[in-house]
């Protein structure tokens, strides 16, 4: 049988960083994250789980709800930010009894379902309050004003308020934002975010939308640099940065010299691209997810509440 010393051999990492992945205890990247849970797969390795998980028999029967949008970003790199939730949300299925089912939120039967994990920020009120008839459910990355339901989210306010904070009081002024429709909850957090931040300091704030499914970028971005000198841009995620950071590139501006340009998310590609962005802890909001969803199913912690994870700032070299 496998022990934890194999586990910690085989990812390559100490047997503290296991322990802390196993348990979601402490900071660990998601890329250790993301070996440590291969690891414990390839080798069968079971871990020891708490003793109330222990004293529920019951294999609960969940679905991971997510729109028709989500199911076709995942086919592709822009979709690794939901990619990384679910993988988290398989890791630990098994030590929390629970047997995972997909689901698209548009077209599936609920029935049959001990509860649900709404996953992004397609589902309307109505959706989520249609799911609830049938069982427990927790957002993820998700939040309805007024509706009570437990979730899981990224801090984009807290985050995008504090990095315009942060080049405010190094003297920049010409501070655009760059966001996606502002039905999402995210990006609508993330606007709110730089709104007041720049208004605070007696800027005024200065947004345009851009849909990165739909558009291309280079008219928004054309007539965001027509008629002004930006000194940031900051994207509400990092595909439409990375976007602005080769078309900006390919214009000849100097990054950052002549611009800085700021992402969200850190997927895997804002690494590769050098993009400073703000880190959402996505793996780590899978787990709270399947935590959260694990108390409603066994009968404890009735009150909702929401779950929202502060965003780390990545500096990278795509800002000053």
């Amino acid at each position: 049988m496998a022990s934890i010393d194999d586990v910690a051999r085989l990812a390559g990492v100490s047997i503290a960083t296991v322990s802390r992945v196993l348990n979601n205890k402490g900071y660990v990247s998601e890329k250790t994250k993301l070996k440590v849970w291969e690891a414990v797969r390839e080798l069968g390795y079971r871990p020891q789980i708490s003793a109330r998980t222990l004293a529920s028999k019951r294999l609960f029967k969940v679905a991971l709800v997510i729109s028709d949008r989500i199911n076709k970003l995942l086919r592709s790199e822009t979709g690794n930010f939901y990619a990384i939730v679910l993988q988290a949300i398989k890791d630990v299925e098994r030590m929390f009894r629970f047997s995972t089912a997909p689901l698209i939120l548009e077209s599936s039967d609920p029935k049959g379902f001990d509860g649900f994990l709404l996953i992004g920020s397609d589902a309307t009120a109505e959706q989520v309050m249609s799911y609830r008839k049938h069982g427990k459910v927790v957002l993820v990355d998700h939040y309805i004003d007024g509706l009570g339901i437990d979730c899981v989210v990224s801090d984009g306010y807290d985050g995008v308020y504090k990095v315009v904070q942060d080049f405010v009081q190094r003297g920049f002024e010409n501070i655009v934002h760059l966001h996606g429709p502002l039905r999402f909850y995210g990006f609508k957090d993330r606007y709110r975010g730089y709104v007041e931040a720049m208004q605070r300091n007696g800027l005024l704030p200065v947004c345009y939308e851009y849909d990165d499914l739909h558009e291309e970028i280079t008219p928004v971005l054309k007539k965001i640099f027509r008629d002004r000198k930006v000194q940031v841009l900051i994207c509400s995620n990092d595909i439409i940065a990375i976007r602005a950071l080769k078309e900006l590139k390919s214009w000849g501006y100097r990054i950052p010299e002549n611009v800085s340009v700021i992402g969200f998310d850190d997927i895997p590609q804002a690494e590769r691209e050098s993009l400073s962005t703000l880190r959402v802890q996505k793996y780590e909001m899978g787990l709270i997810a399947v935590e959260r969803l694990y108390e409603l199913l066994i009968g404890h912690g009735h009150h909702p509440y929401r779950m929202c994870l502060y965003t780390d700032f990545v500096k990278r070299s795509s800002s000053v």
